[in-house]
Protein backbone atom coordinates (compact mmCIF):
# COMPACT_ATOMS: atom_id res chain seq x y z
CA UNK A 1 0.00 0.00 0.00
CA UNK A 2 2.44 2.74 0.57
CA UNK A 3 4.81 1.61 -2.17
CA UNK A 4 1.35 2.36 -4.48
CA UNK A 5 1.00 5.46 -2.55
CA UNK A 6 4.29 6.53 -2.93
CA UNK A 7 4.37 5.48 -7.15
CA UNK A 8 1.17 7.55 -7.35
CA UNK A 9 2.21 10.76 -5.69
CA UNK A 10 5.43 10.59 -7.78
CA UNK A 11 3.90 10.54 -10.73
CA UNK A 12 1.01 13.36 -9.89
CA UNK A 13 4.12 15.70 -8.90
CA UNK A 14 6.11 16.01 -12.62
CA UNK A 15 7.25 19.67 -12.62
CA UNK A 16 8.81 19.48 -8.93
CA UNK A 17 10.33 16.30 -9.74
CA UNK A 18 12.12 17.32 -12.45
CA UNK A 19 13.11 20.27 -10.19
CA UNK A 20 14.79 17.86 -7.83
CA UNK A 21 16.52 15.49 -10.62
CA UNK A 22 18.24 18.53 -11.87
CA UNK A 23 19.55 19.64 -8.26
CA UNK A 24 20.50 15.93 -7.63
CA UNK A 25 21.91 15.80 -11.09
CA UNK A 26 24.13 18.88 -10.57
CA UNK A 27 25.24 17.79 -6.81
CA UNK A 28 25.96 14.26 -8.70
CA UNK A 29 28.03 15.51 -11.70
CA UNK A 30 30.01 17.98 -8.95
CA UNK A 31 31.04 15.14 -6.78
CA UNK A 32 31.83 12.73 -9.26
CA UNK A 33 34.00 16.06 -11.49
CA UNK A 34 35.92 16.28 -8.32
CA UNK A 35 36.46 12.64 -7.07
CA UNK A 36 37.92 12.24 -10.97
CA UNK A 37 40.16 15.33 -10.36
CA UNK A 38 41.37 14.07 -7.02
CA UNK A 39 41.97 10.58 -8.65
CA UNK A 40 43.58 12.05 -11.45
CA UNK A 41 45.94 14.84 -9.96
CA UNK A 42 47.16 12.23 -7.05
CA UNK A 43 47.88 9.17 -10.40
CA UNK A 44 49.50 11.65 -12.38
CA UNK A 45 52.02 13.03 -9.28
CA UNK A 46 52.33 9.56 -8.21
CA UNK A 47 53.53 8.61 -12.29
CA UNK A 48 55.87 11.96 -12.04
CA UNK A 49 57.32 10.75 -8.55
CA UNK A 50 57.94 7.26 -9.55
CA UNK A 51 59.57 9.04 -12.90
CA UNK A 52 61.63 10.98 -11.08
CA UNK A 53 63.16 8.01 -9.29
CA UNK A 54 63.51 5.70 -12.32
CA UNK A 55 61.44 2.97 -11.44
CA UNK A 56 58.38 1.72 -10.28
CA UNK A 57 59.88 -1.23 -8.40
CA UNK A 58 59.52 -0.97 -4.07
CA UNK A 59 62.86 -1.68 -3.44
CA UNK A 60 65.69 -2.09 -4.96
CA UNK A 61 69.93 -2.80 -4.98
CA UNK A 62 72.79 -1.81 -6.97
CA UNK A 63 75.18 -5.05 -5.99
CA UNK A 64 74.01 -8.43 -5.84
CA UNK A 65 74.75 -11.97 -7.45
CA UNK A 66 73.48 -14.02 -9.71
CA UNK A 67 72.80 -16.93 -6.87
CA UNK A 68 71.53 -13.96 -4.69
CA UNK A 69 68.91 -13.09 -7.14
CA UNK A 70 67.77 -16.66 -8.00
CA UNK A 71 67.52 -17.20 -4.04
CA UNK A 72 65.40 -13.35 -3.67
CA UNK A 73 63.56 -13.95 -6.34
CA UNK A 74 61.74 -17.68 -4.51
CA UNK A 75 60.61 -16.01 -1.86
CA UNK A 76 57.26 -15.69 -1.37
CA UNK A 77 56.84 -12.25 -1.02
CA UNK A 78 58.47 -11.25 -4.41
CA UNK A 79 54.84 -10.50 -6.90
CA UNK A 80 57.37 -9.87 -9.50
CA UNK A 81 61.41 -8.74 -10.11
CA UNK A 82 63.61 -7.57 -12.87
CA UNK A 83 67.29 -7.68 -13.17
CA UNK A 84 69.77 -5.92 -15.28
CA UNK A 85 73.68 -5.84 -15.92
CA UNK A 86 75.79 -3.00 -16.85
CA UNK A 87 78.52 -3.11 -19.81
CA UNK A 88 79.26 0.65 -19.66
CA UNK A 89 78.23 4.00 -20.15
CA UNK A 90 78.39 5.82 -23.89
CA UNK A 91 80.72 8.41 -24.29
CA UNK A 92 79.67 9.41 -27.47
CA UNK A 93 80.05 13.76 -28.77
CA UNK A 94 76.75 14.14 -29.52
CA UNK A 95 75.36 12.59 -26.25
CA UNK A 96 77.26 15.61 -24.03
CA UNK A 97 75.12 16.64 -21.10
CA UNK A 98 72.84 13.27 -21.01
CA UNK A 99 74.02 9.95 -19.45
CA UNK A 100 73.04 6.72 -22.03
CA UNK A 101 73.73 3.50 -19.66
CA UNK A 102 74.28 0.26 -22.38
CA UNK A 103 73.26 -2.75 -20.38
CA UNK A 104 71.04 -5.77 -20.35
CA UNK A 105 67.19 -5.68 -18.66
CA UNK A 106 65.22 -8.14 -18.17
CA UNK A 107 61.35 -7.24 -19.34
CA UNK A 108 60.57 -7.01 -16.40
CA UNK A 109 63.40 -4.59 -15.29
CA UNK A 110 62.29 -2.39 -18.40
CA UNK A 111 58.91 -2.39 -17.99
CA UNK A 112 59.61 -0.25 -14.13
CA UNK A 113 62.40 1.64 -15.61
CA UNK A 114 59.69 3.39 -18.02
CA UNK A 115 61.87 1.74 -20.81
CA UNK A 116 59.86 -0.88 -22.30
CA UNK A 117 59.92 -0.54 -25.92
CA UNK A 118 56.33 0.95 -26.96
CA UNK A 119 57.74 -0.03 -31.15
CA UNK A 120 59.55 -2.95 -31.67
CA UNK A 121 60.83 -5.35 -29.34
CA UNK A 122 63.98 -5.91 -26.08
CA UNK A 123 67.19 -7.20 -27.90
CA UNK A 124 67.31 -10.57 -28.49
CA UNK A 125 70.42 -11.09 -30.78
CA UNK A 126 74.02 -9.95 -29.82
CA UNK A 127 74.01 -6.95 -31.82
CA UNK A 128 70.54 -5.23 -31.56
CA UNK A 129 69.85 -2.33 -29.30
CA UNK A 130 66.82 -0.38 -28.18
CA UNK A 131 66.84 3.39 -27.29
CA UNK A 132 64.44 6.36 -26.53
CA UNK A 133 63.44 8.89 -28.78
CA UNK A 134 65.92 11.52 -27.08
CA UNK A 135 68.59 9.52 -27.60
CA UNK A 136 67.98 8.78 -30.98
CA UNK A 137 67.63 12.42 -31.92
CA UNK A 138 70.51 13.35 -30.25
CA UNK A 139 72.62 10.82 -32.44
CA UNK A 140 70.58 11.61 -35.60
CA UNK A 141 68.88 8.49 -36.20
CA UNK A 142 65.81 8.12 -37.81
CA UNK A 143 62.99 6.40 -35.68
CA UNK A 144 62.59 3.20 -38.30
CA UNK A 145 63.99 -0.28 -37.24
CA UNK A 146 66.98 -1.96 -38.82
CA UNK A 147 68.65 1.15 -38.33
CA UNK A 148 72.67 1.30 -37.63
CA UNK A 149 73.35 2.86 -34.26
CA UNK A 150 77.50 3.05 -32.96
CA UNK A 151 78.09 3.66 -29.55
CA UNK A 152 81.63 4.47 -27.83
CA UNK A 153 82.22 3.02 -24.71
CA UNK A 154 84.71 1.96 -21.80
CA UNK A 155 84.80 -1.64 -20.60
CA UNK A 156 87.36 -0.35 -18.11
CA UNK A 157 86.50 2.96 -16.77
CA UNK A 158 90.63 2.46 -15.25
CA UNK A 159 91.80 2.50 -18.80
CA UNK A 160 92.14 5.11 -21.44
CA UNK A 161 90.67 2.40 -24.29
CA UNK A 162 87.86 3.67 -25.82
CA UNK A 163 85.26 0.23 -27.88
CA UNK A 164 83.51 1.49 -30.29
CA UNK A 165 80.14 -1.28 -31.18
CA UNK A 166 77.65 -0.88 -33.98
CA UNK A 167 74.27 -2.37 -33.04
CA UNK A 168 71.19 -2.69 -35.27
CA UNK A 169 68.26 -0.70 -33.54
CA UNK A 170 65.31 -3.34 -32.66
CA UNK A 171 62.86 -1.08 -30.72
CA UNK A 172 62.59 2.61 -29.15
CA UNK A 173 60.37 4.28 -26.05
CA UNK A 174 59.37 7.81 -25.69
CA UNK A 175 62.26 9.37 -23.57
CA UNK A 176 61.57 10.16 -20.18
CA UNK A 177 62.48 13.89 -18.92
CA UNK A 178 62.65 13.42 -15.29
CA UNK A 179 64.94 10.84 -15.42
CA UNK A 180 68.84 11.85 -14.93
CA UNK A 181 69.92 8.51 -17.18
CA UNK A 182 68.96 7.01 -20.50
CA UNK A 183 68.95 3.21 -21.21
CA UNK A 184 70.84 1.63 -24.26
CA UNK A 185 69.39 -2.27 -23.77
CA UNK A 186 71.02 -4.74 -25.57
CA UNK A 187 70.76 -8.55 -25.25
CA UNK A 188 72.62 -10.64 -22.34
CA UNK A 189 75.12 -12.21 -24.62
CA UNK A 190 76.31 -9.12 -25.86
CA UNK A 191 76.91 -7.92 -22.06
CA UNK A 192 78.11 -11.51 -20.76
CA UNK A 193 80.34 -11.88 -23.83
CA UNK A 194 82.09 -8.23 -22.71
CA UNK A 195 82.33 -9.26 -19.01
CA UNK A 196 84.06 -12.14 -20.29
CA UNK A 197 86.73 -10.31 -21.57
CA UNK A 198 86.82 -7.85 -19.40
CA UNK A 199 89.72 -8.02 -16.74
CA UNK A 200 88.81 -9.24 -13.37
CA UNK A 201 86.15 -7.03 -12.14
CA UNK A 202 87.10 -4.54 -8.84
CA UNK A 203 85.03 -2.28 -6.56
CA UNK A 204 84.89 0.62 -8.74
CA UNK A 205 84.05 -1.14 -12.04
CA UNK A 206 80.76 -1.03 -13.64
CA UNK A 207 80.82 -3.59 -16.08
CA UNK A 208 78.85 -6.46 -14.98
CA UNK A 209 77.41 -4.97 -11.95
CA UNK A 210 74.40 -6.43 -11.44
CA UNK A 211 70.94 -5.00 -10.29
CA UNK A 212 67.49 -6.07 -9.52
CA UNK A 213 64.32 -4.27 -8.60
CA UNK A 214 61.60 -6.19 -6.34
CA UNK A 215 57.51 -5.51 -6.46
CA UNK A 216 55.63 -7.01 -3.37
CA UNK A 217 52.04 -7.39 -3.60
CA UNK A 218 51.39 -4.12 -2.21
CA UNK A 219 53.47 -0.79 -1.01
CA UNK A 220 52.31 -1.01 2.61
CA UNK A 221 55.53 -0.73 5.25
CA UNK A 222 58.26 -1.76 2.50
CA UNK A 223 61.18 -1.34 4.71
CA UNK A 224 59.91 -3.93 7.04
CA UNK A 225 59.13 -6.40 4.31
CA UNK A 226 62.42 -5.92 2.59
CA UNK A 227 64.21 -6.68 6.01
CA UNK A 228 62.27 -9.72 6.83
CA UNK A 229 62.50 -10.89 3.05
CA UNK A 230 66.76 -10.65 3.64
CA UNK A 231 66.24 -12.26 6.91
CA UNK A 232 64.61 -15.07 6.11
CA UNK A 233 67.03 -15.78 2.92
CA UNK A 234 70.12 -14.90 5.15
CA UNK A 235 71.45 -12.24 3.06
CA UNK A 236 71.32 -9.32 5.77
CA UNK A 237 74.55 -8.33 4.06
CA UNK A 238 72.75 -6.93 0.90
CA UNK A 239 71.95 -3.79 0.96
CA UNK A 240 68.17 -2.67 -0.57
CA UNK A 241 66.94 0.79 -0.93
CA UNK A 242 63.01 1.09 -0.70
CA UNK A 243 61.55 3.48 -3.57
CA UNK A 244 61.58 7.17 -2.15
CA UNK A 245 58.17 7.61 -4.53
CA UNK A 246 56.25 5.42 -2.04
CA UNK A 247 57.80 7.32 1.27
CA UNK A 248 55.54 8.80 3.51
CA UNK A 249 56.47 12.28 2.97
CA UNK A 250 55.43 12.00 -0.88
CA UNK A 251 52.26 10.76 -0.14
CA UNK A 252 51.61 13.46 2.01
CA UNK A 253 52.70 15.75 -0.27
CA UNK A 254 49.80 14.33 -3.09
CA UNK A 255 47.42 14.68 -0.54
CA UNK A 256 48.09 18.20 0.17
CA UNK A 257 47.66 19.19 -3.58
CA UNK A 258 44.56 17.21 -3.31
CA UNK A 259 43.20 19.32 -0.20
CA UNK A 260 41.39 21.70 -2.43
CA UNK A 261 39.11 19.15 -4.26
CA UNK A 262 38.53 17.50 -1.14
CA UNK A 263 37.24 21.10 0.31
CA UNK A 264 35.23 21.26 -2.58
CA UNK A 265 33.54 18.19 -2.23
CA UNK A 266 32.47 19.68 1.21
CA UNK A 267 31.29 22.78 -0.37
CA UNK A 268 29.52 20.70 -3.02
CA UNK A 269 27.98 18.44 -0.10
CA UNK A 270 26.83 21.62 1.93
CA UNK A 271 25.46 23.43 -1.45
CA UNK A 272 23.17 20.05 -2.40
CA UNK A 273 21.71 19.79 1.19
CA UNK A 274 20.54 23.15 0.34
CA UNK A 275 19.17 22.81 -3.04
CA UNK A 276 17.72 19.42 -2.41
CA UNK A 277 16.40 20.64 1.26
CA UNK A 278 14.30 23.49 -0.37
CA UNK A 279 12.76 21.30 -3.41
CA UNK A 280 11.55 18.46 -0.79
CA UNK A 281 10.70 21.58 1.64
CA UNK A 282 8.58 22.87 -1.02
CA UNK A 283 7.17 19.60 -1.98
CA UNK A 284 6.01 18.67 1.28
CA UNK A 285 4.17 22.13 2.22
CA UNK A 286 2.18 21.64 -1.46
CA UNK A 287 1.61 17.96 -0.38
CA UNK A 288 0.34 18.85 3.50
CA UNK A 289 -2.85 18.31 3.19
CA UNK A 290 -2.47 15.20 1.14
CA UNK A 291 -0.12 14.15 4.40
CA UNK A 292 -2.80 15.31 6.98
CA UNK A 293 -5.81 12.87 5.08
CA UNK A 294 -3.45 10.21 5.19
CA UNK A 295 -3.07 10.75 8.60
CA UNK A 296 -6.85 10.56 9.39
CA UNK A 297 -7.17 7.49 7.58
CA UNK A 298 -4.72 5.73 9.85
CA UNK A 299 -1.13 5.72 8.22
CA UNK A 300 1.40 6.48 11.12
CA UNK A 301 4.27 8.56 10.91
CA UNK A 302 7.01 6.04 9.84
CA UNK A 303 4.85 5.36 6.86
CA UNK A 304 4.47 8.97 6.27
CA UNK A 305 8.49 9.21 6.03
CA UNK A 306 8.95 6.18 3.57
CA UNK A 307 6.51 7.97 1.02
CA UNK A 308 8.88 11.42 1.40
CA UNK A 309 12.16 9.03 1.47
CA UNK A 310 10.81 6.51 -1.51
CA UNK A 311 10.54 9.89 -3.16
CA UNK A 312 14.41 10.40 -2.88
CA UNK A 313 15.02 7.18 -3.77
CA UNK A 314 13.47 7.34 -6.91
CA UNK A 315 14.99 10.75 -7.97
CA UNK A 316 17.96 9.57 -7.08
CA UNK A 317 17.42 6.53 -9.29
CA UNK A 318 17.25 8.67 -12.23
CA UNK A 319 19.21 11.55 -11.50
CA UNK A 320 22.46 9.90 -9.57
CA UNK A 321 23.20 7.74 -12.67
CA UNK A 322 23.24 10.67 -15.21
CA UNK A 323 25.30 13.02 -12.97
CA UNK A 324 27.99 10.58 -12.86
CA UNK A 325 28.08 10.63 -16.93
CA UNK A 326 28.49 14.06 -17.11
CA UNK A 327 30.79 14.60 -13.99
CA UNK A 328 32.77 12.24 -15.65
CA UNK A 329 33.19 13.97 -18.52
CA UNK A 330 33.93 17.46 -16.68
CA UNK A 331 36.33 15.57 -15.37
CA UNK A 332 38.70 15.01 -18.33
CA UNK A 333 37.97 18.10 -20.16
CA UNK A 334 39.30 19.81 -16.43
CA UNK A 335 42.15 17.71 -15.42
CA UNK A 336 44.19 18.85 -18.13
CA UNK A 337 43.62 22.32 -17.46
CA UNK A 338 44.34 21.40 -13.70
CA UNK A 339 48.15 19.88 -14.66
CA UNK A 340 49.23 22.05 -17.91
CA UNK A 341 52.82 21.49 -16.94
CA UNK A 342 53.01 18.14 -16.48
CA UNK A 343 56.13 16.41 -18.70
CA UNK A 344 55.00 13.03 -19.56
CA UNK A 345 51.68 12.23 -20.75
CA UNK A 346 48.25 13.08 -18.91
CA UNK A 347 46.39 9.82 -17.87
CA UNK A 348 43.24 10.28 -16.77
CA UNK A 349 41.79 7.89 -13.20
CA UNK A 350 39.28 5.56 -14.05
CA UNK A 351 39.46 3.88 -10.39
CA UNK A 352 35.89 2.41 -9.46
CA UNK A 353 36.40 5.13 -6.55
CA UNK A 354 35.31 7.63 -8.47
CA UNK A 355 31.82 6.19 -9.22
CA UNK A 356 31.09 4.56 -6.19
CA UNK A 357 32.22 7.80 -3.97
CA UNK A 358 30.30 9.78 -6.20
CA UNK A 359 27.00 7.91 -5.89
CA UNK A 360 27.60 7.31 -2.15
CA UNK A 361 28.01 11.16 -1.36
CA UNK A 362 25.61 12.29 -3.39
CA UNK A 363 22.94 9.27 -1.91
CA UNK A 364 24.01 10.66 1.50
CA UNK A 365 23.02 14.42 0.67
CA UNK A 366 19.91 13.25 -0.71
CA UNK A 367 18.82 11.22 2.44
CA UNK A 368 19.95 13.99 4.83
CA UNK A 369 18.39 16.67 2.64
CA UNK A 370 14.87 14.59 3.32
CA UNK A 371 14.99 14.18 7.34
CA UNK A 372 13.81 17.53 7.61
CA UNK A 373 11.07 17.52 5.59
CA UNK A 374 10.20 14.16 5.90
CA UNK A 375 9.74 14.39 9.46
CA UNK A 376 7.56 17.41 8.87
CA UNK A 377 5.31 15.42 7.07
CA UNK A 378 5.39 12.50 9.41
CA UNK A 379 4.07 14.57 12.51
CA UNK A 380 1.48 16.99 10.97
CA UNK A 381 -1.95 16.14 12.42
CA UNK A 382 -5.53 16.88 10.46
CA UNK A 383 -6.05 19.69 11.89
CA UNK A 384 -3.07 21.67 11.54
CA UNK A 385 -2.96 20.54 7.32
CA UNK A 386 -5.85 22.11 7.25
CA UNK A 387 -4.33 25.75 7.84
CA UNK A 388 -0.28 24.99 7.48
CA UNK A 389 1.42 27.29 5.38
CA UNK A 390 4.96 27.69 4.88
CA UNK A 391 5.33 31.06 5.93
CA UNK A 392 3.20 30.81 9.11
CA UNK A 393 5.73 30.96 12.20
CA UNK A 394 7.34 34.17 9.88
CA UNK A 395 3.35 35.41 9.03
CA UNK A 396 3.05 35.39 13.16
CA UNK A 397 6.12 37.40 13.46
CA UNK A 398 4.95 39.82 11.17
CA UNK A 399 1.43 40.24 12.76
CA UNK A 400 3.00 41.24 16.14
CA UNK A 401 4.67 44.19 14.58
CA UNK A 402 2.42 45.05 11.63
CA UNK A 403 1.90 48.52 11.18
CA UNK A 404 -1.01 49.63 8.76
CA UNK A 405 0.86 52.47 6.36
CA UNK A 406 -2.05 54.86 3.71
CA UNK A 407 -0.27 55.34 0.46
CA UNK A 408 -1.56 57.83 -2.39
CA UNK A 409 0.25 56.22 -5.02
CA UNK A 410 -1.00 52.73 -4.64
CA UNK A 411 1.32 49.60 -3.63
CA UNK A 412 4.90 49.87 -4.63
CA UNK A 413 5.96 46.88 -6.40
CA UNK A 414 9.30 46.47 -5.18
CA UNK A 415 8.67 46.65 -1.88
CA UNK A 416 5.56 44.59 -2.21
CA UNK A 417 8.59 41.77 -3.87
CA UNK A 418 10.75 42.14 -0.76
CA UNK A 419 8.38 41.75 1.90
CA UNK A 420 6.89 38.45 0.67
CA UNK A 421 10.95 37.52 -0.13
CA UNK A 422 10.93 37.55 3.45
CA UNK A 423 7.12 36.04 4.31
CA UNK A 424 9.52 32.72 5.07
CA UNK A 425 13.08 34.18 6.07
CA UNK A 426 13.80 30.44 6.68
CA UNK A 427 13.79 29.63 2.76
CA UNK A 428 15.26 32.60 1.80
CA UNK A 429 18.22 32.20 3.82
CA UNK A 430 18.54 29.06 2.37
CA UNK A 431 18.53 29.67 -1.26
CA UNK A 432 21.01 32.54 -0.90
CA UNK A 433 23.76 30.45 0.94
CA UNK A 434 23.10 27.48 -1.63
CA UNK A 435 23.56 30.41 -4.44
CA UNK A 436 26.38 31.98 -2.48
CA UNK A 437 28.51 28.96 -2.30
CA UNK A 438 28.11 27.56 -5.68
CA UNK A 439 29.88 31.22 -6.08
CA UNK A 440 32.53 30.13 -3.50
CA UNK A 441 33.19 26.81 -5.10
CA UNK A 442 34.25 28.78 -8.04
CA UNK A 443 36.24 30.76 -6.40
CA UNK A 444 37.67 28.01 -4.59
CA UNK A 445 39.09 26.02 -7.68
CA UNK A 446 39.95 28.84 -10.01
CA UNK A 447 42.88 29.99 -7.89
CA UNK A 448 44.06 26.74 -7.52
CA UNK A 449 44.15 26.24 -10.95
CA UNK A 450 45.55 29.83 -11.68
CA UNK A 451 48.37 28.71 -9.24
CA UNK A 452 49.17 25.57 -10.94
Amino acid sequence: MIRTLTNRSFRKNKGRNMVAVLAIILTSMMFTTLFTMAQSIGQNMTQMYLRQSGTTAHTSTKKITDAQIKQLASHPDVACYGTSIIAGIAENARLAGRQLEIRYGSDQYAKDAFAYPTTGAMPAKQDEIALDTFILERLNIPLELGQPVTLEWRPNINAPQITSSTFTLCGWWEGNQSSYASMAWVSEAFVRGACNNAPKPQDNQILGQRMMGITFSDDKNIAQKTKQMLMDCGLTDLEFEPNLAYSTEVQYSIFAENLPMYGGMLLVFIAGYFIIYNVFQISVAADILFYGKLKTLGTTTRQIKKIVYGHGNRLCAIGIPVGLAVGYFWGVVLVPFLLPTMETELTISVNPVIFIGAALFSYVTVLISCMLPARLAGKVSPIEALRYTDADSTARAFRKSKQQKRTKNGAFLPKMAWGNLWRSRKRTVMVLCSLTLGLVLMSFLVPYKCKR
